[in-house]
């Protein structure tokens, strides 16, 4: 039976633990790469078992063959995960097999998670009978030259082998349900061969045509000693990281930390006199698997762009967990990213697997920490991410082990819960609303944290608001989340949950528009002005006596159905109307557009709100800026995404019916377009729509009755 195998302890005592640590850093003083081989004599095929805490790369007889594990998924400053999951390949084999592994002990994002014993797992099995794998024989060494993740130096001298040491099973290992990621590589145009001669550094810029989520790759030929720097950025220094390389012989370099890559700059420094030399660089492209990818083309071409950088944003966020961005590369935490993720998915790729397997992910989370996420109003949103799973898939084994989950979140809410006014007043904070900053309201956590608030700390930002510019959100999120645990509950025969979240939520409802509704103004208020119930934190900047009819909240309450509905339309009006960048993010337009969607308004609101995405992709149409141009932000945020599924729903009308396209209703509409041509992604295949000015052509599969 193959063990979990580690650095001899003997020889390497300071690399034997891996205990998490600051979850923000990722330069530590007990960094390190190893190796582990061993021959084996195979002849047939064979299923290769492989895990590895934190992350491994596979090499069969020198050969790439993958990397991984997916993570078990995280939370911010998460100390405890359920599962470590590994991946299996197939490998084919006629003489004897080396089979390599290089583990990196460390995490190297802070999506990635280590149950604190870096180690490294692989089995073989043939005819599902096992084989052979880790233990005691196979030899293993510090790579001496990984100095850091992001410094190498291949001057160092090679270290010997020695036999690996088995090391404690802590990790509760489960099959991973992903493909393998894709890895492809990405050329630029601008490379040609970099030859430097003499001591003089040189520095050469390489441009690519989008931003990828990427390992950049060079390979170095030098006689001399030389530095090489790489510079990965997306634009202008956003998303920067730099890699040092001292060689003096040939090398072939692989970056270990994927990273955001829209440019590199190569800096070359011969440190003797001689001559060094740049014959290949690339990215290798790392995403998952995109198959029966839909397209979107309308008579606009600047919608066109928009689409489609937000479609490749989508892709590079797509990895072994859905990414807020490959720059930052966040835990499994940033749950409303995910679920505009999730609907940008079923209408352009069809391809639920990632979702469903976060979902399962962000269960054992939310049931671990009894139901507590770091940011409360994500943890919301859980349960609508759920049902809309289950609206487009209309699978409903998953929904059975997120029962507890919901319990936990649901039973944990009820304690924030005011008895005297009904609404939530004692949530320990209000994070997250909208990335934006209430300039006439000063947060005096601002200067803690800068980063939260862009650098604007002249006002409160909605990332962590006191309560009179959170409390409405945070109530209507939770009003929402009580309807669709409802739906859940029901779906798994939980008839008393069921009816406990309705009760809840028409309670919540009532307490909503009795304490947050200015019926003089017709208006919804961001919250009470009232004293807090808890005590402040940098997460929570003490309340003020001052109102906000917060533009987000007024959102919700129309598109959750808590505002009147003889109300609605001039509730949006005075959302959409000369609505300013700095009182919204993309993130927030995706609820506006569905809400816009729903009351009829979206030809007369929503397609100019699409176009205003124009100033983004002129700062940049390499991939999607998170917030807007007058934030300096990364360029790979897909949560801004949602004009990719709201254009295809808006002008096709569509309406599911009956879950999982067993039935459902189009009623195309061109809006401001001249046409539009453009497929819905199924699970039984695409839905065609052309529409122009003399009607439309619909064309859907056999098995989806469309009425």
């Amino acid at each position: 039976m193959a063990k979990f195998i580690w650095l001899n302890k003997e020889v390497y005592p300071h690399l034997c633990e891996n205990k998490r640590g600051d979850i923000f850093s990722i330069n530590y003083d007990s960094f390190a790469m190893a190796e582990f081989k061993r021959v084996f004599d195979l002849s047939g095929e064979y299923i290769l078992r492989i895990c590895a805490d934190a992350r491994y790369e596979l090499y069969i007889n020198g050969e790439f063959y993958g990397r991984g594990p997916a993570s078990p998924g995280c939370d911010f400053l998460t100390e405890k995960m359920n599962y470590c999951y590994y991946d299996e390949y197939v490998i084919t084999a006629t003489s004897p097999v080396e089979i390599k592994a290089i583990v990196t002990m460390r995490h190297t994002a802070i999506n990635e998670f280590t149950f604190g014993y870096p180690g490294v797992y692989i089995e073989l099995f043939k005819n599902g009978e096992a084989v052979g794998g880790t233990d005691e024989s196979w030899i293993c060494r510090q790579l001496s030259e990984r100095v850091g993740i992001y410094s190498t130096d291949y001057t160092v001298a090679p270290l010997p082998y020695y036999n690996a040491q088995a090391i404690p099973d802590i990790h509760n290992m489960k099959k991973s349900p992903l493909e393998h990621l894709t890895e492809e590589r990405i050329y630029s145009e601008d490379f040609d061969k970099i030859t430097v001669n003499g001591s003089k550094k040189s520095t050469t810029v390489l441009n690519f045509d989008k931003i990828y989520s990427a390992f950049p790759v060079i390979s170095i030929k030098t006689d001399v000693k030389a530095r090489v720097k790489i510079f990965s950025a997306e634009i202008d220094g956003i998303g920067g990281i730099t890699e040092e390389i001292i060689t003096d012989r040939d090398i072939v370099h692989s970056c270990q930390r994927m990273r955001s890559v829209g440019y590199l700059e190569i800096t070359v420094e011969p440190l003797d006199n001689g001559n060094v030399e740049i014959d290949d660089i690339y990215l290798l492209y790392s995403h998952y698997p995109v198959k029966n990818e839909t397209g979107f083309k309308c008579s606009d071409e600047t919608v066109n762009r928009i689409y489609d950088v937000c479609m490749h944003t989508l892709k590079i966020c797509r990895q072994n967990t859905h990414l807020d961005s490959p720059t930052h590369q966040e835990p499994l935490a940033c749950t409303g990213d995910y679920y505009i993720q999730a609907l940008m998915e079923y209408m352009n790729i069809y391809d639920p697997t990632l979702t469903a397997f976060d979902i399962f992910r962000t269960a054992q989370l939310l049931e671990i920490q009894k139901g507590r996420m770091f940011h409360t109003s994500y943890s919301l949103m859980f349960p609508i991410w759920v049902y809309d799973y289950y609206l487009y898939t209309g699978k409903t084994e998953l929904l059975k082990y997120i029962k507890g989950a919901m319990e936990c979140l649901f039973s944990l809410f009820d304690t924030y819960m005011s008895e005297e006014n009904g609404l939530i007043e004692k949530a320990p904070d209000y994070m997250f609303v909208d990335w934006i900053v209430m300039k006439d309201a000063p947060d005096p956590y601002g200067d803690a944290r800068e980063v939260m608030s862009h650098g604007r700390n002249e006002g409160f930002s909605l990332h962590h608001p006191p309560k009179v510019l959170g409390q409405a959100v945070l109530c209507m999120l939770y009003y929402k989340s009580l309807l669709c645990g409802k739906e859940l509950f029901s779906l798994i025969n939980d008839e008393k949950s069921a009816d406990m979240c309705l009760k809840k939520a028409e309670k919540l409802k009532n307490a909503i528009n009795e304490h947050l509704y200015d019926k003089e103004k017709g208006l919804y208020i961001g919250g009470l002005n009232t004293p807090d119930n808890v005590k402040g934190s940098p997460w929570l900047p003490e309340n003020i006596e001052r109102i906000f009819y917060l533009k987000q909240a007024n959102t919700l309450a129309v598109l959750y159905g808590i505002a009147p509905k003889s109300e609605r339309a001039r509730i949006l009006r005075y959302v959409a109307e000369d609505l300013r960048k700095e009182e919204m993010q993309p993130y927030f337009y995706h609820f506006l557009f569905e809400a816009l969607n729903n009351e009829g308004l979206f030809g007369k609101y929503g397609i100019p709100l699409v176009k205003r995405y124009e100033s983004l992709i002129n700062k940049c149409d390499k991939g999607l800026c998170e917030a807007w141009e007058y934030i300096n932000s990364d360029c790979s945020h897909a949560w801004g995404g949602s004009v990719a599924y709201i254009l295809k729903k808006a002008l096709s009308g569509f309406e599911m019916v009956e879950p999982g396209y067993k039935k459902i209703k189009l009623c195309p509409n061109l809006y401001s377009f001249d046409f539009a041509d453009f497929e819905i992604s199924t699970p039984y295949g695409p839905i065609s729509l052309k529409l122009d000015k003399d009607g439309h052509k619909i064309s859907a599969p056999k098995e989806i009755e469309v009425i």
